[in-house]
This record gives C-alpha cells, sequence and structure tokens, in this order.
C-alpha cells in the first residue's frame, strides 16, 4: 500500500514530463533572409509554483502545439517543434503564446506589420523584433540575440527638438520620461541615474530611444522644486506620429494644445455660450462680476491650438460674429490677465 501511495504522489511529474514554469511569454522573433521564423520564449523570471500542460503559438495563418520544448532559461522554437505548420508574416501579423495549465490560459501577444494595434512595423528580413524585459515593449533589433539574453546593441535611435505652448514659446526648464521606448533604461545605462529627459531653458530635449513606430499626445511633465517633490502636470500636444530605426536622428517637436487646460471654476465663474452649435452670431455668457484686478478675456482657438480672436468682457453678455469660422469644434477660454479661469467649447455648422 505504501509503493501504491508513494506512486500517486508523483503522477504530476510523470504526466508534466520537461515540465516549465507557468508565465513564460515572447521574449524574441527572429525573420531570417529565407523568411523563416525562429520564436524565442522568455523562462527567466518565473515565481509560479504551476507547470505548464502545453503551449501553443497563434498566427494569422493559424495556430500550433508546441511538441517539444525544455526548460532552460531562453526556449527556442522554430517549425520543427511544432504539431503543423504556421506561417509568421512579419507584413501582418498578430502573433499570440498561450501557456495552459490546470485548466486555465496565460497569453503573451505581439501585433507587427501593417495590422492595428501595431507599433513594431516595417521589419526586415535578417532583423527580429524584441523586449528587454518579460513583459515590456518590443523593438526592432539589428543584432538579434535568439537563445541569450536580450540588450539594446542595434535597435536604438534618436529623437530630438523643442517643446511649445499654445503661443508657440519654449516650455522649459523641466523634463519627461518616454518609458515606452526604454528612454529611461538608455539613460540610467547612459549614467543618468533617474533617467529623465531634460528640457533645458530653451525648450530643447533629446532622447535616445528603441527601434519602432511612436504616436505620442500627451506626457507628464516635471517642474524640479529645489528641496521638495517636483510637480507634475499632464500636456496633451499635437500628436506626432514617427517610425525610428536604428542610428536615426530625427526632429520632433512637441506644441501644446489648448484643451491641456483644465477648466478651473473660481468664485463661482460659469462660462457658457449660445446657441450651440452657431452659424454667425455666438453669445459668450458669465455667471459672475469681475473680481480680478485685471479685465476678464475671452480668446478662441481652434482644437490645435491656433488663436483667432481676443476681445475684452464688458458684461456678462458678448456678442461676437464667427460667421469667418469654418465648421468644426473650438475652444474659448476665460482669462483674468495670463491666468486662465475657465475654459469651454463650441461648435460651428454651416
Amino acid at each position: 500500500m505504501k509503493k501504491i501511495i508513494f506512486l500517486l504522489t508523483f503522477i504530476p511529474a510523470i504526466v508534466n514530463a520537461n515540465p516549465i514554469w507557468l508565465g513564460v511569454n515572447i521574449s524574441e522573433i527572429y525573420f531570417d533572409e529565407s523568411g523563416e521564423w525562429t520564436l524565442e520564449i522568455d523562462n527567466v523570471n518565473i515565481t509560479s509554483v504551476e507547470f505548464i500542460d502545453s503551449l501553443f503559438i497563434e498566427c494569422n495563418s493559424g495556430s500550433a502545439k508546441i511538441t517539444e520544448f525544455d526548460t532552460t532559461d531562453y526556449i527556442v522554437i522554430t517549425k520543427e517543434n511544432l504539431n503543423n505548420i504556421i506561417s509568421l508574416n512579419k507584413e501582418e501579423d498578430c502573433i499570440k503564446l498561450y501557456s495552459y495549465s490546470y485548466g486555465e490560459y496565460v497569453i503573451d501577444s505581439i501585433c507587427v506589420g501593417e495590422i492595428t494595434g501595431s507599433y513594431v512595423k516595417n521589419i526586415e528580413s535578417g532583423q527580429s523584433i524584441s523586449r528587454l524585459w518579460g513583459y515590456g515593449p518590443f523593438y526592432k533589433d539589428n543584432t538579434p540575440t535568439i537563445g541569450f539574453e536580450n540588450d539594446l546593441d542595434g535597435s536604438t535611435g534618436k529623437i530630438y527638438g523643442y517643446f511649445y505652448d499654445v503661443n508657440e514659446e519654449a516650455i522649459a526648464n523641466k523634463y519627461f520620461f518616454i518609458d515606452e521606448g526604454y528612454a529611461t533604461t538608455i539613460l540610467q545605462e547612459t549614467g543618468y541615474s533617474d533617467g529623465d529627459i531634460i528640457i533645458d531653458e530653451n525648450g530643447f530635449y533629446c532622447a535616445e530611444i528603441t527601434s519602432r513606430s511612436y504616436s505620442i499626445s500627451e506626457r507628464l511633465i516635471y517642474t524640479p522644486k529645489v528641496n521638495s517633490e517636483p510637480e507634475t502636470e499632464t500636456m496633451q500636444f499635437q500628436t506626432v506620429n514617427f517610425e525610428l530605426n536604428e542610428s536615426d536622428s530625427i526632429n520632433i517637436n512637441f506644441t501644446r494644445i489648448l484643451t491641456s487646460i483644465n477648466a478651473i471654476r473660481q468664485n463661482n465663474i460659469i462660462l457658457s455660450s449660445y446657441p450651440n452649435p452657431a452659424k454667425e452670431t455666438i453669445y459668450f455668457i458669465t455667471s459672475t462680476e469681475n473680481e480680478f484686478d485685471t479685465p476678464l478675456t475671452i480668446t478662441i482657438y481652434n482644437t490645435v491650438g491656433k488663436k483667432f480672436n481676443s476681445f475684452i468682457l464688458t458684461s456678462g453678455q458678448h456678442q461676437w460674429g464667427c460667421g469667418n469660422l469654418s465648421q468644426g469644434t473650438y475652444i474659448y477660454t476665460l482669462s483674468s490677465g495670463n491666468k486662465v479661469i475657465g475654459t469651454n467649447k463650441f461648435q460651428i455648422i454651416k
């Protein structure tokens, strides 16, 4: 009876031959000159005590079970390890890795090429898509490291330029981060302990980031303070879209748009307009008397921050001819001196 109990106790280890830990993920996918692919699975930082029963790859051409794999830190998979043939397409594909254990799936995925959700495009033969850490962002790598720990060699370029406010004046003496491109990590490796990207007194910045596509419209901007925590503000900018390749140096400027300004209600100020939508004439209305030291001013912008008009309010209701505006959405602010104390929107129809 003792022998039977002993065998039953170790049945899970027999069933799960060559077990690997739950939570593996895609580390690198290499596309060679002939169009063949190699998948690297990261098995380094696994903390779960459960074993994987099976692994599957799914892509646009179908799905396949990985029938043979080992327990090394970086597991290398080719079509020879699959129960049927699938083709990973670097031009347009969504690749998923399923880890199945005790009735539950863990899924890791990456979309590549010209497909919705992809930020790794125009992959060349001989390149791989890699990630530095288990669940970090991917990037294009000209020096693949299949079977070994990934690095940033062969995968970085630079962007540089200026930060501008809505009046095209420099936003200066601040700093920010681009974590999705490993800029923080790259700067830390080159001696910047915090990894922040400095915006200098002229509004200029320079950052080294990884090779991939970017779309940036918002950043958390930090203003350093002496002997205290920095002030932070989420700024929105005219969207910039760009693709960076190894050794590129691209000029990217960030111009703030007015929608970054949060509506502020001070002293019960309510700012509204009618009719909305408007065609030829619009009325701007405030429900408070001016309790500030400077006149109240209405300023009209479009949604990317271009200024159209500005005028001083002489009463709680001001009529303004808007017939020269094109159809669309516009933003207007209520200001006292240089301080915005309220903001709202109106639409023009034709």
